[in-house]
């Protein structure tokens, strides 16, 4: 849909008071979004590898875990600016342990996505580990994964509300 019929759709939504949001949209749990599976190193991994990692893949984090595969760290392109950028001389000779942010707030996949959002805003962190029983991660959850999913909910409503117009 081109933008100036998203506008229009949106205005006349808008106009017939549709519910643009869900209510309950908030409510949803995080792992009905739709997790991402998380790219995780080991915490002896290379500054190099990790950062060849993030390019490769187009992410702003990876997860850092132990040998018995549970979350240790963090490592987001916020690290690398804040604490790598201009203070490391070889990328190749420094580890990730030493720059990831250690033990990062995680959570549940039963977590609701307002607590997520909540956590990231306060937090002032922009990616929420997603882990099991055992703390080992089976999903990473970024804000623009939640925003994306809000679009897509508020988009549906607004199709709706246009067939039937």
């Amino acid at each position: 849909m081109e933008k100036k019929d998203l506008l229009s759709n949106i205005y006349s939504a808008c106009s017939l008071g549709v519910q643009l949001i869900p209510p309950t949209l908030l409510c949803d749990s995080i792992g009905s979004i739709g997790l991402k599976d998380p790219l995780v190193v080991k915490p002896d991994t290379t500054l190099a590898e990790c950062i060849a990692t993030l390019q490769r893949h187009k992410v702003g984090s990876l997860l850092v875990v132990d040998d018995d595969g549970k979350l240790a760290g963090i490592f987001t392109e916020r690290d690398c600016i804040m604490k790598v950028m201009g203070k490391v001389d070889s990328l190749k000779d420094a580890i990730v342990s030493d720059f990831m942010t250690k033990n990062p707030v995680r959570e549940r996949p039963e977590a609701s996505i307002a607590f997520a959002l909540n956590l990231m805003s306060h937090g002032g962190f922009r990616h929420v580990p997603i882990v099991d029983q055992d703390d080992v991660p089976i999903g990473i959850v970024s804000v623009k994964d939640v925003v994306d999913h809000i679009v897509t909910r508020m988009l549906e409503a607004i199709y709706a509300a246009c067939e039937t117009d």
